[in-house]
Parts: structure tokens; C-alpha cells; sequence
């Protein structure tokens, strides 16, 4: 494959080539597509340059791209370009909700051990309570981010240990 595209014998990769070459070599698929991290220049889309670094963030989900947004007069008469980021849409972005998910989990796991060593120390009640505290409100973030899952759509499997 490799051979082929130095060669010129192919022009492309589909995206299970890019998948397996990245494992070959050992890097993110996401490398291959911007190579030039982290200011290289790279049109996401055609006439649309981005610096590599914002390319791969959106391309992971992280932020949208940006967008001219038009003329900004500077009150002299002159105009300026402004760029904005656009948004990701919330109502199908299973990214951002996702990470978010994942944090809450990471917070109750965190609350779970803190507390555990608490009692074992015998930290004052108040400390724990607070602990526990930190521990619900990660719970509920997590449920109120599975609700949202589902709605999207997204299978979120209960007793998963990958998880």
C-alpha cells in the first residue's frame, strides 16, 4: 500500500487503509491526515485553511471550525475580517457528551476512593459528608448525561467493566 501510493500507482486511502497504516506505524490515524502539527496549514474543507492543531480539534470533536463572519467596521472606515468559531451541533454532538460522561464516572470513582480512605482514617464526619457530597453530584451528572445519551440515540450499557 505504501508502495503504491509513493508510486503514484494509487492516489488515496479509504479509511480502514488509514486505520491499519497508523496502527503499522504506531501513531493517530488523526497524525496521518495533518502531518504538519502543530501550525502547518491545512484545508479542512476546500478554501477553508486551518492551522493543523485546530484541524485535528475539531476533527476529534473538541470545537468547531472557524468562519469568516464578515466585515467589522473598526469605526475609522476601515473594515476588518473577524473569525468566529462555529458550534458544534448540541442536538447530535455524541462527542462533547460523551467526554462529559466519562468525567462524571472518573469524579465518582475519585469521590469512591477518597471517601474509602477517609473512613479508614477516620477523617472527621464532616469531610466525609463533603466527600459524599462530591460523590452524588458527580452521580448525578453522570445520570442526567446518560438520559441525554439515550435520547442522542446511544447505546450506554449499565454494568459495563470496560467502563
Amino acid at each position: 500500500m505504501i508502495s503504491d501510493l509513493e508510486t503514484g500507482r494509487r492516489r488515496g486511502l479509504d479509511v480502514a487503509d488509514l486505520i491499519v497504516l497508523a496502527a503499522a506505524l504506531r501513531i493517530s490515524p488523526v497524525q496521518l491526515l495533518f502531518p504538519e502539527l502543530p501550525r502547518g496549514s491545512v484545508d479542512v474543507l476546500p478554501g477553508r485553511p486551518h492551522e493543523s492543531h485546530d484541524a485535528v480539534r475539531w476533527f476529534a470533536g473538541e470545537t468547531g471550525l472557524f468562519a469568516s463572519s464578515g466585515d467589522w467596521e473598526t469605526g475609522t472606515g476601515e473594515s476588518a475580517k473577524v473569525w468566529t468559531r462555529e458550534e458544534l451541533a448540541p442536538e447530535i454532538d455524541r462527542i462533547t457528551v460523551t467526554r462529559q460522561w466519562l468525567r462524571a464516572i472518573a469524579s465518582m470513582r475519585g469521590a469512591q476512593s477518597q471517601i474509602k480512605r477517609a473512613l479508614a482514617s477516620e477523617e472527621p464526619r464532616e469531610q466525609i459528608s463533603t466527600l459524599e457530597d462530591l460523590y452524588d453530584d458527580a452521580r448525578d451528572r453522570a445520570e442526567k448525561l446518560v438520559r441525554q445519551m439515550t435520547e442522542l440515540g446511544m447505546d450506554v450499557r449499565e454494568g459495563d467493566p470496560r467502563v
